[in-house]
């Protein structure tokens, strides 16, 4: 039972720290909008990339389009906080019952985070807007590195506590 207990305490430490991490992240780009904004801009014109012709059709140059897209990534951020917290508050409740039924929000938190931090800085970056090639924005090992943490955390939180 106490190696039970344990397991139980350490996933809901874990998903802790994912949800203030994520909040930080949130806090962060609310407090200081500019300097990552700065990021979605020079990404999305691909103005530090060296791109040529060929790829030239993929950049967008309209501030309003940058604007909403950060917007977008900030609620995202902010989604995943929500639900991780949510589901700490949910594991906490049941952290003496039916724990694994508890862990549905932390679940779906950190899978949208591994989505995010995939998906929009490796993928949509890196890959279609080439930040791969810019020394200055590049957003590719940031999340890879969050990406990998919260895959990680997901996949001990998933397993069932026996």
């Amino acid at each position: 039972m106490q190696n039970l207990m344990t397991l139980r305490l350490c996933k809901i430490l874990l998903v802790s720290a994912a949800a203030l991490f994520s909040s930080l992240v949130v806090f962060n780009n609310l407090v200081d909008y500019q300097s990552n904004y700065l990021y979605v801009m020079h990404v999305m014109s691909m103005d530090t990339t060296g791109y040529g012709e060929q790829a030239s059709w993929r950049a967008i140059h309209n501030p309003w389009l940058w604007q909403m897209v950060y917007g977008l990534i900030i609620a995202i951020e902010a989604a995943v906080a929500i639900l991780c917290w949510l589901g700490v508050i949910k594991m906490l409740r049941n952290v003496r019952g039916d724990f694994h039924s508890g862990k549905q929000l932390a679940v779906l938190g950190l899978t949208l985070g591994v989505v995010l931090w995939f998906l929009v800085f490796m993928g949509i970056s890196g890959e279609w807007f080439l930040a791969w090639q810019s020394k200055s924005w590049n957003g590719i090992q940031p999340g890879f590195r969050v990406a990998t943490l919260f895959l990680l955390m997901l996949i001990f939180i998933s397993q069932e506590e026996k």
